[in-house]
């Protein structure tokens, strides 16, 4: 609360906020009841805390829609960055040749230059449109044959673009090269099937469509996907063992999992599918669709990554995520008021996809973000809509 007036989170492509109630009453229950390293020593409480995990495991492979049928090919990290730095060091060597694209976040463009940097990976960007998008012919015009990964996004942070990640891939599966997804904006919002889209990776988060707590994560490996282990230490079976194990999920997973938040992350999948997916889309875009036609009336205001369109409603391959800048102001001060006077939370800036802004015309200081979540309200778009305006209004 400020000032009497609820605030509003409107960030969700950052975090979702609130949660569920069932997710901290899960997590709560998980430290109370069985928080101990989940399958160590062979006790019953580590018993249980193991059962709280593999069962999430089984979830999020038929969630995933994993080929491999093998939900111990779950591998559960920190978050989609985490999860990101697993593949690409555990499959790339020094030398190799990968391809991504401008669409992309920092989570995926920074452990490439750092291996550029350091292991002489050779790095091919694909360029997107002003609209967000990536032409599948502009990937594989940069395939060649010593090409050993490509990392793509679903749906970008910046403007919602769900990109044509299908095409992509059967352009790679022509000439063997597997396909790492970044699924962090899109698990939850829309549906990820590997087995349907053809690629070989998937690297999810926790904390955003998924609606559990922050410090969770994972990557779903496909069948015929060898990852090398980029971390070691215990995993609490084959202890006289002095190298990592390999098979999985120990290959990738060392030390002591996030039990706690596995388990809320749990209870945030119990409820998007109680509610299902699709309905859940469904109420995001009804208010983003009513955010855009609000954003009709007001002047000065131009919608980024709408190659200069004032949509009044969603395209079909979008998210619920809508950026935006106001003539003459800069994202930074409008994000300041809608904060301070409004009671809103938004994002400003960059929104660490650095190259999307430039494909967008925004850099360098790039533009004011809403995202919408499953508990917001056609109140809370109304809310911001009349902030807005007193914006626009500001010499």
């Amino acid at each position: 609360m400020q000032d009497g007036q609820t605030y509003i989170h409107l960030d969700h492509a950052a975090t979702s906020f609130p949660k569920p109630p069932g997710v901290a009453a899960a997590m709560a229950a998980f430290l109370a009841e069985r928080a101990v390293n989940p399958g160590r020593a062979g006790t019953d409480l580590g018993r249980e805390a193991a059962a709280v995990v593999d069962g999430l495991r089984r979830r999020l492979d038929r969630f995933f829609n994993n080929p491999a049928r093998d939900p111990d090919r779950c591998v559960f990290t920190a978050n989609a960055t985490d999860a990101l730095n697993l593949a690409i060091g555990g499959l790339c060597r020094p030398g190799d040749h990968v391809v991504t694209t401008a669409a992309e976040h920092n989570s995926v463009l920074r452990p490439l230059h750092e291996r550029a940097d350091r292991e002489g990976l050779v790095l091919d960007i694909a360029p997107c449109d002003g609209e967000g998008r990536i032409d599948p012919d502009d990937v594989a015009a940069r395939l060649r044959g010593d090409t050993r990964l490509v990392v793509v996004n679903h749906a970008s942070n910046v403007c919602g673009t769900v990109q044509p990640v299908a095409a992509i891939a059967a352009a790679c599966a022509a000439r063997g090269v597997p396909v790492l997804l970044d699924a962090a904006q899109s698990a939850g919002s829309v549906p990820v099937d590997m087995e349907a889209l053809g690629v070989a990776m998937v690297a999810f988060t926790g904390h955003k469509g998924l609606l559990g707590p922050t410090g969770t994560g994972g990557l779903v490996v496909g069948p015929g996907v060898d990852l090398a282990p980029t971390r070691t230490g215990g995993t609490g079976v084959r202890s006289a063992d002095l190298r990592q194990p390999r098979d999985y999920p120990f290959r990738l997973e060392a030390g002591t999992l996030n039990g706690v938040g596995l388990a809320g992350l749990a209870a945030g999948l119990d409820w998007l599918e109680e509610r299902g997916l699709r309905a859940v889309a469904e109420h995001e875009r009804a208010l983003a669709d009513r955010f855009l036609a609000g954003l009709l009336e007001l002047p000065r205001v131009r919608v980024e990554g709408c190659g200069g369109r004032r949509p009044a409603r969603l395209d079909a391959d979008r998210t619920a995520v809508v950026s935006l800048n106001v003539d003459g102001l800069d994202p930074a001060m409008v994000g300041e008021f809608l904060d301070v006077d409004g009671h809103l939370g938004v994002r400003t800036g960059l929104h660490c996809a650095p190259l999307m802004h430039q494909a967008l015309g925004t850099a360098p200081a790039g533009a004011v973000r809403f995202a919408f979540g499953p508990f917001n309200t056609e109140d809370h778009v109304d809310r911001a809509l009349a902030a807005l305006g007193a914006v626009c209004r500001l010499p």
